[in-house]
C-alpha cells in the first residue's frame, strides 16, 4: 500500500502589501525551531520543458481564525493541480492544531535568466 506523501504549495495573491503566498503546514518541533532561527524558504518551481522559477521569501506563521478559514476555502475551491481538499494534510478542518498556515512573503523572485528583488 502507498503511503499518502502529500507535497504542499502555497497559493500566491496579489495583495494591498504586495504578493503573498500562504500554506498550509505541520507545525513540527523542527519546522518551529527553523523558522525561530531563520524566518526564510525557497520555494522553486520547475516544468517539463525545464524552465525554472525561485522564490526567496520571509516566512511566518499566520495562524488566526480568519486566515485559516480563508485559505482551506480557497484551496479546496481552486481547481487541480493547485486545489486539493486540505484533509490530506492530516486535519480535519481549519481550526485543527495539526495544521498551521505559512505565510510566504517574497524578497527574490527569478525566472528564465530574470530576477526580482524587494526595495
Amino acid at each position: 500500500m502507498q503511503q499518502l506523501r502529500p507535497r504542499v504549495h502555497p497559493i500566491w495573491e496579489h495583495t494591498p502589501d504586495g504578493l503573498v503566498g500562504r500554506l498550509f503546514t505541520r507545525p513540527t518541533p523542527v519546522k518551529l525551531a527553523h523558522l525561530a532561527a531563520s524566518p526564510y524558504v525557497s520555494c522553486s518551481y520547475w516544468d517539463p520543458q525545464h524552465e525554472v522559477a525561485v522564490a526567496e521569501c520571509r516566512a511566518e506563521f499566520e495562524d488566526d481564525e480568519e486566515t485559516r478559514k480563508y485559505l482551506w476555502d480557497l484551496f479546496a475551491a481552486a481547481p487541480e493541480p493547485l486545489g486539493f481538499d486540505p484533509k490530506i494534510l492530516g486535519g480535519e478542518d481549519h481550526r485543527d492544531p495539526k495544521i498551521t498556515v505559512l505565510r510566504l512573503t517574497p524578497w527574490r523572485l527569478s525566472t528564465g535568466g530574470e530576477a526580482w528583488r524587494a526595495a
